[in-house]
């Protein structure tokens, strides 16, 4: 099976002066629907900030319905982990209501595989971030959640890859790492069957080695003009 994953588009019609270039992101995401539909791609996961915030709500709505029209056109089951930035526009139940995307925290399962996928969009006592703004360097998975977590974890006869839009690994600038990594993270060890996780949110991607674990910060597909996605195969 072929998962496609992709991160930080930063879709808008916003145009910046540096080297985001979110005006791509529409053309960038039909490159990489085309592609993954090609070669059989049967999920695909966005790591997180799928959108930018635009001052006028309409368009940051508009800009939504547009892009989810493109990404259910090609009627790959589509799931989303809020990020930061996505926050700033929509709560999860909106983002579900107008994309009818699936949206974190979620758990799949593929056979002897099960995907999870990890919400940090909370500041340290459990307050969910809300539109219309939010301190992006505060990130936190609730307690609440990480029981829940350990719960999806417990079954030993699967292998599981984690997913979040926040970073884990240690080596990325610190304001992109969540909060409570080393909690995580010592779950994720403990846990002896995760066998990789990926994360969005740091713009210039990082491979890395956590407990002898694989972690992934995929590149934001809004940097430069060229495209940035990926497919793992289970």
């Amino acid at each position: 099976m072929k998962i496609g994953i992709f991160s930080d588009s930063h879709y808008c019609g916003l145009t910046f002066e540096d080297e985001r270039h979110p005006e791509l992101s529409f053309n960038k995401i039909k490159e990489m629907m085309d592609d993954f539909k090609n070669r059989n791609v049967e999920q695909v996961i966005c790591l997180g900030d799928l959108l930018h915030y635009e001052p006028e709500s309409e368009k940051n709505r508009n800009n939504l319905i547009r892009i989810s029209e493109l990404i259910n056109s090609y009627s790959i089951p589509f799931s989303l982990i809020l990020g930061n930035h996505d926050c700033e526009i929509f709560t999860a139940g909106d983002y579900a209501e107008i994309s009818g995307f699936s949206i974190a925290p979620l758990s799949m399962d593929f056979g002897g595989t099960k995907l999870i996928l990890l919400d940090a969009c909370c500041d340290d006592d459990g307050t969910v971030h809300l539109p219309p703004a939010n301190d992006w360097t505060n990130s936190y998975v609730p307690d609440s959640q990480l029981e829940w977590f350990k719960s999806e974890l417990s079954d030993k006869s699967k292998n599981c890859i984690v997913f979040i839009h926040q970073c884990l690994d240690y080596s990325v600038e610190c304001h992109h790492i969540v909060r409570n990594a080393v909690l995580i993270n010592s779950i994720i060890s403990d846990a002896g069957n995760v066998t990789h996780v990926y994360s969005g949110h740091y713009h210039p991607g990082k491979e890395s080695v956590v407990n002898s674990i694989p972690y992934t910060t995929l590149r934001a597909m809004v940097m430069n003009e060229d495209n940035s996605y990926l497919i793992i195969e289970i």
